[in-house]
């Protein structure tokens, strides 16, 4: 049991550090790599999250397919398919990550970089996070699933399982798909530091996916494997308002590690500044940070947890938060537009 919580928290931590170093300096972001293409066709951010989604399926899909992890057994995967819940969950974070600046894993780091937005973001996330999980807002969210969640003949949420279609034909199409789209981005210029950058984030899934669900495991206390994710543990760190301090496991080891690379590659580079909001943009940051933790709870995740982790699993519920994240993402960056011009 000793070996199992130093392999969770450790290994938590340790992929955490090399993801904050990571997100720090690429400014590894959801709305920035819709923001920067749609305004400037800028595809840096975009190439590094379609390398990160390319390294983190193709990985965690040989995992699966060679039986060395049981990736149908994570969360993701489950039969119980809420799709009202991952769709207007994935909306309403994409809109709340546009408002407050930053999806998850950049508010956090930006937070560590003195942004003061960010930081009243940050907390609105985990504040609204930690209601919607285990607060008022609890009763609502397991109504709307008991009312509109079905349970999958197929008893797997895996695309394949539910297409009825070869789990490795599957696997093969959606990385080519990927691949297909990083190609055509690639014709009009690409930056290979953020395509190289973004594949490492990849690997850090498939890092994580041997970490809880091979060398962290015990044959007296089996678990479900698990990824890097965001929502969760900030949701737990909200609870500490209450008093209540989260138990240590992999994924609050990881958000952890994610604020103290991020910090420290900021004071390195020299990136840390005090930066204060600008008038008005107080409510935006709280607004934001409220819909990110509300949505990524109701969507099982944020774009990290639910989206880069659950997608590397195929589950067509996960695929189904992404659209939802993407849309609203989209949205939100159109509403700033609209509001600038």
């Amino acid at each position: 049991m000793e070996d199992l919580n130093v392999w969770l928290v450790g290994g938590g931590l340790g992929v955490g550090l090399v993801f904050g170093v990571l997100a720090q300096r690429m400014r590894f972001c959801m709305v920035a790599a819709t923001g920067n293409w749609l305004s400037f066709r800028d595809n840096r951010q975009l190439s590094a999250i379609l390398a990160a989604f390319l390294v983190a399926i193709g990985g965690t899909q040989y995992l699966e397919l060679s039986g060395w992890i049981p990736i149908d057994e994570a969360a993701y995967r489950n039969a119980q398919f809420d799709w009202l819940g991952v769709i207007l969950g994935g909306l309403i974070f994409g809109i709340g990550a546009s408002l407050a600046g930053g999806c998850a894993a950049r508010t956090l780091v930006k937070s560590t970089e003195g942004n003061l937005h960010s930081l009243l973001a940050l907390f609105s996330f985990m504040i609204f996070a930690a209601i919607t999980q285990f607060g008022w807002l609890e009763p609502v969210r397991l109504s709307l699933t008991a009312q509109t969640a079905v349970v999958l003949e197929a008893e797997d949420a895996g695309l394949f399982a539910v297409l009825g279609l070869p789990a490795l034909w599957v696997a093969i199409a959606a990385c080519v798909v990927v691949l297909a789209v990083l190609a055509w981005e690639a014709r009009r210029g690409i930056n290979w530091s953020y395509v190289v950058g973004g594949a490492m984030i990849g690997a850090l899934v498939v890092v994580s996916w041997i970490i809880t669900g091979d060398l962290a495991q015990d044959e007296f206390d089996p678990r479900h494997p698990s990824a890097i994710t965001m929502s969760g543990p900030m949701a737990r760190f909200g609870y500490l308002l209450t008093g209540r301090v989260p138990a240590l496991s992999f994924a609050i080891s990881f958000v952890i590690g994610v604020a103290i690379a991020s910090l420290l590659s900021a004071l390195l580079a020299r990136d840390f500044h005090i930066i204060k909001p600008r008038k008005g943009m107080i409510p935006l940051a709280i607004t934001g940070g409220a819909m990110m933790g509300i949505g990524g709870i109701l969507a099982y995740g944020c774009n990290i947890g639910q989206g880069l982790s659950g997608a590397s699993t195929l589950s067509l519920e996960s695929l189904l938060a992404v659209l939802g994240m993407a849309t609203g993402t989209f949205l939100g960056v159109k509403w700033w537009d609209h509001r600038s011009a």
